[in-house]
């Protein structure tokens, strides 16, 4: 629980308005200003260097955003920590990007369930964006990402890379044959929403060799990967996803990986936690655990 001139600086960074953040904290405006002239005071730095729409945070008040933001996301773990010793519960609780959830980790928690069935498991599986978030609210004690993260703003630990593959029906014309990326360009290109670490990783890829998604033929946003996969088996577009989500079905032989010339992608799965989060031992060995299981 956060001092509450530390709320109203975390707020004000949030509305980046004085007025708003007195509406929101039930506060009048010159009491919002007291608390900000009280943190300076006390830090002796200027922290925020303007008001209304000229208002912005000084080198010094980014740094402090930063630490105050981590200390306030700890803060709000600390109860149900302790909630934790007190009921003598042996918890899981955990986000996974979508790649992860549904390819990587159901058979590690297979192996966990089989050890020690009185774990109590909660995994949720969203977007990069949303797990990041859920890590700053408390909700989640780790996350395991697919995509791209802000790294000074968490610790991470690398679980693994992965290599990132386009994909299509084994009828499809380019199944059979080495192409060009530009080649793929007259192709349907069937890819997960805004926010999704597959599509942040497709993107940037693209971006590598002077492309991006609007120069394909047609674009075809779907959140749901078997989805995705049913789509491309049937022809109607291609895919890109990490050979992790894919590999059974081309060991099936109803989808294909599309050989592409210069296209040697691969990205990092992290393992992505609270910095000086008051629990980090036992965070760490998830961590430990999870590559164990994984071998």
């Amino acid at each position: 629980m956060l001092d509450n001139r530390l709320q109203t600086f975390l707020t004000l960074c949030e509305t980046c308005n004085y007025t708003k953040t007195a509406q929101k904290l039930n506060m009048t405006q010159p009491a919002v200003s007291q608390h900000i002239q009280f943190l300076e005071n006390y830090y002796e730095v200027v922290l925020v260097a303007g008001k209304g729409k000229n208002f912005s945070l000084t080198e010094e008040g980014k740094a402090f955003h930063q630490y105050i933001r981590t200390l306030n996301a700890n803060s709000e773990r600390i109860l149900p920590l302790l909630h934790r010793i007190k009921n003598q519960v042996k918890p899981l609780n955990f986000g996974a990007t979508l790649t992860i959830g549904e390819y990587t980790i159901p058979p590690i928690l297979y192996q966990i369930i089989k050890e020690d069935p009185e774990t109590n498991i909660s995994m949720f599986v969203e977007n990069t964006h949303v797990l990041q978030n859920m890590l700053w609210n408390g909700k989640i004690d780790f996350a395991l990402l697919e995509g791209h993260f802000n790294q000074n703003e968490f610790e991470f630990k690398l679980l693994s890379n992965e290599t990132f593959i386009g994909v299509c029906s084994p009828e499809n014309k380019i199944a059979s044959r080495n192409v060009d990326l530009e080649e793929l360009l007259e192709e349907n290109l069937i890819l997960r929403e805004p926010g999704s670490g597959t599509r942040d990783i497709l993107e940037q890829a693209l971006y590598n060799q002077n492309l991006s998604i609007k120069d394909f033929n047609r674009r075809i946003e779907i959140g749901n990967m078997n989805a995705i996969k049913e789509l491309c088996h049937q022809n109607i577009g291609i895919t890109f996803m990490y050979r992790e989500a894919i590999k059974k079905e081309i060991a099936q032989g109803s989808l294909k990986e599309i050989p592409i010339r210069n296209f040697n992608v691969s990205h990092p799965f992290n393992f992505v936690y609270l910095k000086n989060c008051p629990d980090k031992a036992q965070i760490e060995a998830w961590f430990e655990r999870i590559i164990y299981l994984r071998q």
